[in-house]
């Protein structure tokens, strides 16, 4: 019976050494796996409609104290194309542009930002959302609003190319406003 006692005894004793082995082997094994850095976004470029209608939106920034709302106007970099539109300027980067009654893409929204920067960069984002009752009407402003994007992208870096000695080289269209 003692001999039973001591053999349970010496099991115990080396199944709790095996434990305590194991869990320093996985908590060194923790300690050795990098974390991830993690790179956070500047919200500022992070661009979405933020809301779930259309009418909710315009009615929110048409309420806000930061933004300039133009009735009949045409977004910025709009030229020769359809209208009507609501254009709203909120702070330095950020378009609103609501279509209309009468347009034919309406109701949509497009929220952009447009930021020509500093001499060595352009950048030009945007947020797109469309519930007009054709989907090719759809479609057709979206491909105008990213033809119009690519234009400003083009006029405004065009603009920063300077030759070796800084002169400006670009003769073009210095504003598309």
């Amino acid at each position: 019976m003692k001999i039973i006692v001591y053999i349970l005894a010496i099991l115990i004793s080396v199944a709790s050494i095996n434990a305590d082995a194991l869990t320093k082997t996985s908590s060194k094994k923790k300690s050795k796996v990098k974390s991830k850095k993690i790179t956070q976004v500047d919200p500022a470029y992070v661009i979405e409609i933020g809301y779930p209608t259309i009418t909710m939106a315009i009615n929110s920034v048409k309420e806000r104290k930061d933004s300039i709302l133009k009735a009949n106007s045409k977004p910025f970099g709009w030229q020769e194309r359809t209208g009507p539109w609501y254009v709203v300027k909120e702070g330095k980067y950020i378009e609103w542009a609501f279509t209309e009654g009468g347009h034919y893409a309406h109701p949509s929204v497009v929220k952009r930002i447009i930021d020509v920067g500093s001499t060595d960069h352009v950048t030009v984002d945007m947020a797109f959302r469309c519930q007009a009752a054709d989907r090719a009407d759809c479609d057709k402003l979206l491909s105008e609003f990213k033809e119009v994007n690519r234009l400003i992208y083009k006029v405004y870096q065009k603009k920063f190319i300077t030759s070796p000695d800084g002169v400006a080289v670009w003769n073009g269209v210095d504003s598309l406003e």
